[in-house]
């Protein structure tokens, strides 16, 4: 029973990050910004959020996860932006606890990817 409630408290803990994850992009003055010049008649607009891992210990739960948001034009020859963000935290529901880092995907070769 208690490995049921611990399993329990995690996987809820892990719900409740990636739902304050997509709040905190979604509340951050730049995404605000940005969103205010892409009416929603003429956009698509999606969040989606991938877990990046994290940790649960004695004093509390650590998160991370990857938001990212999709504008797309709802023109002919639909073109389309995407922000990504990487945002974390250490308690499941305390939002105001969150960071927030806006971060760019650079491509790299196999020859630069050297995993032994």
């Amino acid at each position: 029973m208690k490995i049921f409630i611990t399993l329990l408290f995690f996987f809820s803990n892990t719900l409740f990050a990636g739902d304050i994850a997509i709040e905190a992009v979604k509340k951050h003055p730049k995404i605000i910004e940005f969103l205010s010049t892409k009416p929603i008649s003429k956009y698509w607009v999606d969040f989606h959020k991938m877990q990046l891992g994290g940790q649960c210990g004695f004093t509390g739960c650590q998160w991370r996860k990857l938001v990212s948001l999709i504008v797309t034009s709802k023109g002919s020859n639909a073109s389309s932006m995407t922000i990504i963000a990487l945002v974390s935290g250490n308690n499941a529901n305390v939002s105001n606890e969150v960071a927030i880092e806006f971060v760019e995907l650079n491509r790299i070769t196999a020859q630069e990817l050297s995993i032994n």
